[in-house]
């Protein structure tokens, strides 16, 4: 039997392999990590519909802060049921959250972006559909300061 999870993550590492630019991904203890340099961490949501609630525990949150201090870009992927995956960079997580652990909900309405909301508030724009797994080699892209080669 398929566990949820294995369900769930191999969408996301589905498409996350199918990007010409994915050169590795290795298991890092956290998620994932892809081309030496992004760490990938996966939450789901098993329900159907918009809006989808994700929470952070203390301990994730403090996950999260401790692979924030290393060199590595932290990308939070947060997998919507069916729908698609919002992914997210760890700054702008805490800008709705602060560093308390809490929730964040993602809503979608038809042939729109996600909205990505917490405790302190919304994310300034909405975030692309298509975002992921794109926002994983544009950060390594950006860290080089060129283009990714």
């Amino acid at each position: 039997m398929i566990d949820r999870q294995e369900f769930y993550h191999g969408a996301a590492l589905i498409r996350l392999l199918d990007d010409n630019r994915c050169i590795a991904v290795k298991k890092h203890f956290t998620g994932y990590i892809v081309n030496n340099e992004v760490i990938v961490l996966f939450k789901y949501s098993t329900r159907s519909r918009t809006p989808w609630r994700f929470t952070f525990t203390l301990d994730e949150m403090i996950t999260i802060e401790t692979l924030c201090k290393g060199e590595n870009k932290i990308v939070i992927a947060l997998i919507c049921g069916g729908d698609g995956i919002c992914a997210v960079y760890a700054e702008e997580l805490y800008s709705i959250m602060g560093d308390n652990p809490g929730w964040i909900a993602i809503k979608r309405d038809f042939n729109e972006q996600y909205g990505v909301t917490g405790p302190k508030g919304a994310l300034e724009r909405k975030i692309s559909f298509k975002r992921w797994p794109s926002i994983i080699f544009d950060s390594i892209e950006v860290e080089r300061g060129g283009n990714y080669a």
